[in-house]
């Protein structure tokens, strides 16, 4: 009796073992719906902020087209602002600074941070010609959060403001 309470163990955990395992290599094979657009390497997930806004067709694609424009220049003028802000430190840290160079490495840097400036601008201004006054407003907030420095949106997002939930009671007592 002991042997067949032993077998029926063993069969059992080998085929709650397989069933495991069958779950596992299915999720691993299972389709994923993902946004298949050629995305520069590292982009951010534009696809989400558009289903965020209830996008859809050829608005869709306009907005996700327009955002990633933003993204690639933004990109390239971050990185040209970050090496002119290297070449400035170095520069003025050296042991004879050249105030004509410090003067032109200023300038270059307020010409890259001004295209920043315009590229941003011009990109909100073409989404909102694809959006519905509606979806602008859901624009805008999503915006807010990304300037307040989060980086989520959605329904589980931080308040624009960034404030806290209770933020304007008092912290409670501290424990000595």
């Amino acid at each position: 009796m002991k042997r067949s309470w032993v077998w029926v163990a063993l069969l059992l955990s080998l085929g709650v073992n397989i069933g495991i395992l069958a779950t596992l290599g299915t999720a691993r094979f299972r389709e994923r719906p993902r946004y298949d657009g050629a995305r520069p390497e590292g982009a951010p997930p534009f696809a989400r902020m558009a289903d965020h806004l209830g996008l859809e067709g050829e608005t869709r694609e306009q907005f996700l087209t327009i955002q990633e424009d933003l993204f690639k220049t933004t990109r390239r003028h971050r990185q040209e602002l970050e090496s002119l802000r290297r070449e400035l430190r170095r520069e003025v840290v050296s042991q004879q600074p050249d105030a004509a160079r410090v003067e032109q490495l200023l300038e270059e840097s307020g010409e890259v941070s001004r295209r920043l400036d315009r590229a941003m601008v011009d990109s909100v201004l073409a989404t909102r010609r694809v959006l519905t006054p509606e979806q602008q407003q859901r624009y805008f907030r999503v915006l807010d959060r990304l300037r307040a420095g989060g980086r989520r949106f959605g329904p589980h997002a931080p308040p624009p403001d960034g404030r806290r939930p209770h933020a304007d009671r008092p912290p409670p007592p501290r424990e000595k």
